[in-house]
C-alpha cells in the first residue's frame, strides 16, 4: 500500500506544473526541474525508509528461521544416533538369541531322543482325526474337539494330558459310530427358519429330524433339512425303525452326507420335462390332448352300445331297421337298405380312432425330433468348448434323452387307448350286423 501511495505522489508532483500553468505567472524551466528534482529526492528517501524496514524485518525472518532449522538438524542427528545405538542394541540380542535358540534346540533334540518319532505319529493321528470328523453328523455332541486337536497337532512335545485327549476323542468317535443316538440340537428349514429338535443320528452317517434327512454344518453350528428327500421307500425305512421295537432294517448314507448332497440337485419331474425344452411341452401337450380326446371318444362309445341293444325306443337303430324291412318289397332291396344303416351307423362308431392312432404316432415322432435338436446342439457345444467340460454338453444331451422319454411315455398309452377303441368299435359295429341278420331272416 505505501508502494502504490508513493507512486500516487509522484503523479500528483509531475501534474502539478499542468495545473499552475493556468496561473499568468509564468515559473522559470529552470526552477521547474529544480522542484522536480527536490519532489524525486523526497520520494527517494521515502522509499528509502521503507525498503530498508521491509528489509531488516526479513532478515530478522531469515536468522530466526536458521536456527530453528539448526536445532532441528541438532534433534536429527541425536536421533540418529540413538537410532544406531538401538540398532546395535538389536542386533546384538539377535546374535545372542540365535545362539540361545540353537542351546535349546540341542537340549530339544537331546530330551526327546527317541521320542521325536512318538510325537509326530500323534500329530498325524490327530490331523487325520480332524479332517474324518470336520463334517460329521457328530460335530454338535462334541464342541470341543476341533480346537484339541489343533493343538495337539501343532505343539512339537506332548505331555500326557495331550495324549489322554487323543486317546478320549478316538474312543468317542469309535463308540459314536456304533449307537442310535437322539439329540437336540438347532435345525435350519428349507425356507430359512430355524428352530431346536431332537434328531435321531445313526453313527456317524446319517441325522434325521421328522423322519427326514438331515446335512450337518457345522460352520453355521446346526443341522439343514434337505429340500428334496430321497424316494418314498428309503423315508419309510426311517419311520418304520423309529416306530418299532425290535431289529428293523433302515437306509442310511454309508458316504457321510455325499449321496445324499446329490438329492439337492436331483431335478423334480417339471424341471425334467423343462429339460426337453418347447418339444418336451409339446409332447405332453399332445398328449393331455389325446388322452382328453379318448375319454370323449369312450364316452360316445358308451352311447353307441345303448342305441344297439336299445330295443323299445321308436328312434333306436333296431327300430330303424324294422321299418326299413318293413317298407321293402323284396330280399335285395331290405339288404341294401341295412347294409346302407350300418355303414352309416360304423362310420359314426369308426370316427376318432385314427385321430387316437395320430396322437400316438406323433409323439415318438417329436420326441425323435427333439433327439436330433439336442445333438445339433451338443456338436455346436464341442465345436466351440471342445469335449474337455461335459457340462457344456450335457444340455443338448439332456434335452435329446428326455425328449426320447417323453415321446415314448406319451405313445405307450395313447397307442394301448387306440386298440382298446378299435376294438370296442368292431365289437359294436358286429352286434349291429348280427341283429341285421337275425331281423332280417326272422322277417
Amino acid at each position: 500500500m505505501k508502494k502504490f501511495k508513493n507512486i500516487f505522489l509522484v503523479h500528483i508532483i509531475l501534474l502539478l506544473p499542468f495545473v499552475n500553468a493556468q496561473d499568468p505567472l509564468e515559473i522559470p524551466i529552470e526552477e521547474q526541474r529544480d522542484n522536480k528534482i527536490k519532489a524525486l529526492s523526497e520520494i527517494v528517501k521515502i522509499n528509502k525508509d521503507i525498503y530498508v524496514s521491509e528489509d531488516k524485518i526479513r532478515l530478522e525472518k531469515f536468522i530466526n528461521l536458521v536456527e530453528e532449522r539448526e536445532k532441528l538438524l541438532q534433534s536429527a542427528k541425536t536421533q540418529l544416533k540413538n537410532e544406531k545405538a538401538r540398532n546395535e542394541r538389536l542386533e546384538k540380542t539377535f546374535q545372542d538369541n540365535e545362539v540361545a535358540l540353537s542351546q535349546l534346540e540341542e537340549k530339544l533334540k537331546i530330551k526327546i531322543g527317541v521320542l521325536g518319532e512318538l510325537f509326530g505319529v500323534t500329530r498325524q493321528f490327530a490331523g487325520e482325526l480332524k479332517a474324518s470328523t470336520e463334517n460329521e453328523v457328530t460335530f454338535y455332541e462334541f464342541p470341543d474337539r476341533e480346537e484339541s486337536l489343533n493343538n495337539i497337532g501343532s505343539i512339537k512335545v506332548h505331555n500326557r494330558n495331550n495324549f489322554e485327549e487323543l486317546w478320549t476323542a478316538y474312543l468317542d468317535q469309535i463308540a459314536s459310530g456304533s449307537e442310535i443316538k437322539k439329540v437336540s440340537a438347532p435345525i435350519t428349514m428349507p425356507n430359512g427358519e430355524n428352530k431346536t429338535g431332537d434328531i435321531v443320528r445313526y453313527g456317524l452317517f446319517t441325522a434325521t429330524y421328522d423322519n427326514k434327512f438331515l446335512k450337518a454344518e457345522p460352520e453355521l453350528n446346526s443341522f439343514k433339512l434337505l429340500e428334496n428327500q430321497p424316494e418314498s421307500s428309503v423315508v419309510k425305512s426311517l419311520k418304520k425303525h423309529q416306530k418299532s421295537a425290535e431289529y428293523k432294517a433302515v437306509a442310511i448314507d454309508p458316504t457321510r452326507g455325499f449321496l445324499l448332497s446329490l438329492y439337492m440337485d436331483k431335478p423334480s419331474w417339471l424341471e425334467r420335462i423343462a429339460q426337453g425344452k418347447s418339444i418336451g411341452f409339446i409332447i405332453i401337450l399332445i398328449g393331455l390332448v389325446g388322452v382328453a380326446f379318448s375319454i370323449y371318444k369312450y364316452t360316445l362309445l358308451r352311447q353307441y352300445v345303448v342305441d344297439a341293444n336299445d330295443e323299445n325306443s321308436s328312434e333306436s337303430l333296431t327300430s330303424s331297421m324294422l321299418e326299413i324291412i318293413s317298407t321293402s318289397t323284396n330280399k335285395d332291396a331290405k339288404e341294401n337298405a341295412l347294409d346302407e344303416l350300418i355303414i352309416n351307423f360304423s362310420s359314426k362308431v369308426e370316427w376318432g380312432n385314427n385321430w387316437v392312432k395320430f396322437f400316438a404316432a406323433v409323439a415318438p415322432l417329436l420326441g425323435l425330433l427333439g433327439t436330433v435338436i439336442g445333438m445339433i446342439e451338443t456338436f455346436q457345444a464341442i465345436t466351440l468348448f471342445g469335449t474337455g467340460d461335459p457340462k457344456q454338453m450335457a444340455g443338448g444331451i439332456s434335452q435329446a434323452l428326455v425328449t426320447t422319454m417323453l415321446g415314448l411315455i406319451v405313445a405307450a398309452p395313447l397307442l394301448g387307448l387306440y386298440t382298446y377303441l378299435a376294438e370296442k368299435s368292431n365289437e359294436i359295429i358286429q352286434v349291429v350286423e348280427e341283429k341285421a341278420s337275425y331281423l332280417l331272416s326272422k322277417n
